[in-house]
């Protein structure tokens, strides 16, 4: 079946399109043991939030060109935006010339899925642009390859995720929440890193697991208030010590009100939920003296789809 949602904004001869990428945050997170694929088993729960990169995307060149312009760390043929590209032109066979735009809001190595949210609006972006639809189906399957993360950018903005992370579920409900997202000075956590720590810490007994199961995790979220919620970050249990900035961000933020504070993905952003607007407002402004990075969010009820500009 042929997707609708993408269909109905098709403009024939369109050339340039536009889409705003999401970031993410990981209410829960608990990181299970390795797959014999050599993925780890996962529990989350993902929120979609107002911090984008913007991308624009436009016909240009000759057959088989791309450019990509952006502050990425990386070589284009390592970026998720080429690789994307890459597949969407395997799986059309349409090989016309690209041309990305990205203004990066989003911070790398932060746990907030920008990588892999670009990617997901890049598939989308190509389906109007180039009116080519290849389905649902296979727009999902792209995504799955991509990473493990991309499938979500693709679907509802709250969602259970399980298995390495492509299997959702829409968690059928978005709280009327807004909060910070604070990132410290230090360098980023490189997510191989991070999981190999995480596999430390179990081999000595030092991380919890198995606290939750997902329907618990589903019925916290939706039938409880956030000072409530018992999610936890596995990352979070095993950087506690090694990352003493962590702790400190995540104290600050419960000292501002906060009602709930995590650690987004293996970080190194970190959240914090108020159920207030004025706490929020005077969290932004002290911590805002504090680091370098402190971004005012609000949870997202849809994912923003591509347009004609």
């Amino acid at each position: 079946m042929k997707n609708d949602r993408f269909r109905a904004k098709m403009t024939p001869g369109a050339r340039t399109v536009a889409i705003q990428a999401p970031a993410k945050i990981n209410l829960h997170l608990e990181v299970g043991k390795t797959r014999c694929d050599g993925f780890h088993e996962i529990l989350s729960l993902f929120q979609a939030v107002s911090l984008y990169d913007e991308i624009t995307v436009e016909l240009r060149g000759e057959d088989g060109d791309c450019h990509i312009s952006g502050d990425f760390p990386c070589e284009m043929e390592d970026n998720l935006i080429y690789k994307a590209l890459e597949l969407f032109r395997g799986g059309t066979g349409d090989r016309r010339g690209v041309a990305f735009s990205v203004d990066k809001n989003i911070p790398s190595e932060a746990g907030l899925g920008g990588g892999s949210s670009d990617a997901a609006a890049v598939l989308k972006a190509l389906v109007l642009l180039l009116e080519q639809d290849p389905g649902e189906r296979e727009l999902s399957r792209m995504a799955a390859e991509l990473g493990s993360d991309v499938p979500f950018f693709l679907g509802s903005p709250s969602a259970a995720v399980t298995g390495r992370g492509e299997q959702l579920a829409d968690a059928g409900y978005v709280p009327d929440l807004q909060g910070l997202i604070v990132r410290g000075a230090g360098p980023g956590i490189s997510t191989g890193a991070a999981y190999a720590a995480v596999d430390r810490a179990a081999e000595k007994g030092l991380l919890s697991r198995n606290l939750l199961s997902c329907e618990e995790m589903l019925h916290h979220f939706r039938e409880t208030e956030p000072r409530d919620w018992p999610f936890y970050n596995s990352f979070m249990e095993t950087f506690r010590n090694d990352y003493k900035g962590l702790a400190l961000i995540s104290n600050l933020l419960y000292d501002s009100e906060a009602v709930f504070a995590g650690l987004s993905g293996s970080g190194s952003a970190l959240f914090g939920v108020f159920s207030d607007g004025n706490a929020a407002d005077r969290a932004e402004r002290l911590l805002k003296g504090q680091f370098p990075f402190v971004e005012r969010i609000y949870f997202l009820r849809g994912i923003p789809e591509a347009v004609v500009i």
